[in-house]
């Protein structure tokens, strides 16, 4: 298999997928094609210890692009991981392996990257100057622990066809090969080395929701709930066309009889419909993996007017 470097830089972060790319500030990926995002990550809380091969970023005086000239103070740090590679296999699995310490750092299931912060709207407006890096989208389940072992020496990776990345790195004169997949088990997935596969089962740490849009919405109407489904990326998994994706058809829902998981179907109304936005996990739709939608804490009015929305499409 040959070794391939990440193959397209978008705004300086560089992305490998298989597939064409549009602009969607929360992208997601399919579980058997992932995307792979090579930028800056958040940190969720991991011991310092992890990552102990991270030298210290140096100070950045103020710089002024209209005088051309440093204007006095520094710029304050993020608290963001770099030489860091986030992989996506839709809401099954994402997770960021680290190519200074050559391990896994941390995992999540529901969702991806929220890349609003960086990348602003579709026509480069709202990019934020500060505080920039990807937000997290959906629940937090695994955090590496610091382990002792000398420094590694990260090779590089390849990409199978399907675009599921093996990551190779040296201990010493030892060569390691590592392959992380998902599985159909809520808060789990599949790391393989070599030819030895282990399951790695974790807890729920925390909920992210990505970046909140303040989108000041006055008055709840079905136009506005379009635009915090759209704000907040949420075509990535519910269509509005009946199309299969990775939740239910937002068509035709309103007013229908689900079935749930392990339970009694129900009546999509409107107080079903809240729920499901407030607590995705409360009811499973029948087909559909428990925890794949992120957890959302909305204003009221971003929630009626999602609500009024779905009606909307049912009509």
């Amino acid at each position: 298999m040959e070794m391939r470097a990440l193959s397209l830089t978008l705004f300086g972060i560089t992305l490998a997928s298989a597939d064409p790319l549009t602009f969607n500030t929360t992208p997601l990926g399919q579980k058997d094609r992932p995307i792979i995002l090579r930028t800056y990550v958040p940190d969720p809380g991991l011991d310092p210890a992890v990552l102990s091969n991270h030298g210290e970023a140096s100070k950045s005086p103020k710089y002024s692009p209209n005088s051309g000239r440093d204007v006095g103070g520094e710029y304050r740090m993020m608290k963001v991981i770099p030489a860091a590679i986030a992989v996506n296999h839709g809401p099954a699995l994402s997770y960021v392996w680290d190519t200074t310490e050559c391990r896994l750092l941390y995992s999540w299931q529901g969702g991806f990257l929220d890349l609003y912060p960086y990348w602003g709207e579709e026509n480069r407006g709202g990019r934020r100057s500060f505080d920039y890096a990807a937000r997290l989208v959906g629940n937090l389940f695994y955090m590496a622990q610091p382990i002792k072992r000398e420094k590694p020496t990260f090779i590089g990776y390849d990409l199978s066809d399907q675009g599921v990345p093996t990551f190779h790195y040296k201990l010493g004169n030892t060569k390691y090969a590592e392959t992380i997949l998902p599985n159909d088990r809520q808060y789990s997935f599949v790391i393989a080395q070599g030819s030895k596969e282990s399951t790695i089962k974790g807890h729920l740490i925390s909920k992210h929701q990505g970046f909140d849009r303040n989108l000041k919405i006055k008055s709840a109407t079905a136009k506005a709930g379009q635009q915090v489904f759209g704000a907040y990326g949420c075509i990535a998994c519910h269509s509005t066309d009946g199309s299969k994706g990775h939740g239910p058809s937002l068509k035709q829902l309103a007013g229908s009889t689900r079935p749930i998981e392990g339970s009694d179907p129900v009546r999509a109304d409107a107080a079903y419909l809240i729920e499901s936005i407030k607590n995705p996990n409360a009811k499973t739709a029948k087909g559909f993996p428990p925890g794949y939608m992120p957890p959302y804490q909305l204003k009221d009015k971003e929630i009626k007017s999602l609500v009024l929305y779905i009606q909307s499409l049912a009509k």
